[in-house]
């Protein structure tokens, strides 16, 4: 028995001591490293700006340099051991071997992971905590103040006023969140204290308060829903027609313009694509649900073409949006929201500015990123 006790200590240790020796060496030697996406995965993700919204942490300044954000010892160390813990060798068969385990413990109606919950129907949401508060969202227990709405509508009103003495046109759009149209297929284990999410009240603040166009679409992907997959089963964001939707929405309340997702194109890239939920849970390889459909934007209405040079300011979801907006621009161009540089207007002398941003990340309307 003493013998047996004391091998498994032994085992225990190697495996806590080797796992970090093994990355250390591997983050020395980066060409050995191995790739935990396919060529396939990482162009999806690339596109629809998955990897790009969670990789970047600097920011330029007006000449084009890389400049360090600012940030606090305790950020910092928080960083450093976030990145340690990321390539930790072996992580993603350790986190899919974790996974497995209480999915088979829980007859399948479980997953253990940080960021990946599991829902109804084997459709994943995305729970973390480090990226916005999705699920808070949900539940309706984030709700702004009067102040912060108001400071928010301030900073918008105070932008257009602003781009349009540059003859700019200005609008904002707010993603709702997944979780948000698919509720029935969240959990029973998390309720929601108010079906209002975060996102619809600053909506409503807006359209009752403001002149501000504020397009928030949550009516049109609820009406759409049910003729067609508007979200990744097993990604965080819309495929390309729930973007479509999205953007119809848009030219309905801006131009009074509107086409049906029937009366467009989309063609089928792949039906076994596993999205960034499923891979943040080491679950690639177990679910490969998703069909990836891309637009045509031959197929646009001509009737509804601009020609405008659009810019699209924006987070991850813009990717597969900008995508859809070149079916009905002159020109359009993408970029992040955190890397916006007010030079990028002098660039790209756009006619109108697109502000986006998913639900989980509507509190940084406050922040006067397109004002010199």
């Amino acid at each position: 028995m003493k013998n047996r006790d004391r091998w498994i200590t032994i085992a225990f240790l190697i495996f806590i001591l080797v796992i970090p020796l093994v990355t250390v060496v591997r983050t020395l030697l980066p060409s050995q490293q191995e790739s935990a996406l396919t060529d396939e995965e990482q162009a999806v993700l690339e596109q629809n700006g998955t990897l790009a919204n969670g990789a970047q942490t600097n920011t330029k300044d007006e000449t084009g340099q890389g400049t360090a954000s600012k940030e606090t010892g305790f950020a910092r160390l928080q960083k450093a051991v976030n990145q340690f813990t990321d390539s930790l060798f072996g992580r993603t068969k350790l986190i899919g071997f974790n996974t497995e385990l209480t999915s088979l413990l829980t007859g399948g109606t479980y997953i253990e992971s940080t960021q990946t919950l599991m829902g109804k129907n084997n459709m994943f949401f995305y729970k973390t905590e480090l990226d916005g508060h999705p699920i808070w969202d949900y539940m309706g227990i984030n709700h702004f103040t009067q102040e912060e709405m108001a400071a928010i509508a301030a900073n918008l009103a105070a932008t257009r006023e602003h781009l349009a003495a540059r003859n700019i046109e200005f609008y904002t759009m707010c993603i709702p969140n997944k979780e948000i149209i698919y509720a029935e297929n969240m959990p029973d284990t998390i309720a929601r204290v108010n079906e209002v999410s975060r996102g619809e009240q600053l909506a409503d603040y807006l359209h009752e308060n403001t002149d501000l166009v504020f397009v928030y679409p949550k009516e049109a992907l609820m009406a759409n829903k049910d003729k067609a997959p508007l979200y990744y089963i097993t990604d965080s964001h819309s495929n390309q027609i729930g973007a479509f939707v999205n953007m119809q929405e848009f030219f309905r309340t801006v131009y009074g313009t509107h086409a049906e997702m029937d009366s467009v194109r989309f063609r089928t890239d792949a039906t076994d694509y596993s999205g960034d939920l499923v891979m943040m849970a080491g679950l690639a390889d177990k679910y490969k649900l998703d069909t990836v459909y891309v637009f045509e934007p031959d197929s646009a209405d001509k009737a509804q073409y601009h020609d405008q040079v659009l810019l699209y300011v924006g987070d991850s979801f813009g990717g597969f949006l900008s995508q859809i907006c070149k079916g009905y621009y002159k020109e359009v161009y993408w970029e992040d929201a955190r890397d916006f540089q007010y030079s990028m207007l002098d660039r790209y002398e756009p006619d109108v500015v697109i502000w986006e941003r998913a639900e989980r990340y509507c509190e940084v309307f406050r922040e006067p990123i397109l004002i010199k």
